[in-house]
């Protein structure tokens, strides 16, 4: 098998466009599910966002908000609060967990590995 070695460092692009898969050399054309997901969660995980910013954020329409949304509500990634007439979007633990859970799988597929060693596999259990 051939090796790929990435022109750039995943870790030397700017912090909003570090995670993302659009630029890097994977030849997509389209974001998969995933990672749609993980830029909502991502837009909401620090404080509570209306929907214009996470639509900005995860650059998404309209229609797109709405069925996502939806399902990440569902799911329990995503909480509603209300304020001042207003609805505002927060990330639950759950969300924050798969967003945690989205980075160390996308780590793992864009760094390249070292010839003849074994992956390090962390886990992390709670008592």
């Amino acid at each position: 098998m051939a090796d790929y070695v990435f022109e750039r460092d995943v870790y030397s692009l700017p912090l909003r466009n570090k995670y993302n898969l659009c630029g890097l050399p994977l030849q997509k054309k389209y974001r998969s599910h995933f990672e749609i997901v993980a830029l909502m969660v991502e837009a909401v995980k620090d404080n509570s966002e209306a929907r214009f910013s996470i639509m900005k954020h995860a650059n998404i329409n309209c229609a797109q908000l709405k069925k996502f949304m939806k399902a990440l509500i569902e799911m329990g990634f995503i909480e509603i609060r209300a304020k001042e007439g207003r609805m505002f979007y927060r990330a639950t633990e759950k969300g924050l967990a798969f967003l945690g859970q989205y980075y160390v799988l996308l780590g793992m597929l864009l760094t390249p590995r070292v010839r003849n060693q074994p992956p390090a596999i962390v886990c992390q259990t709670e008592i």
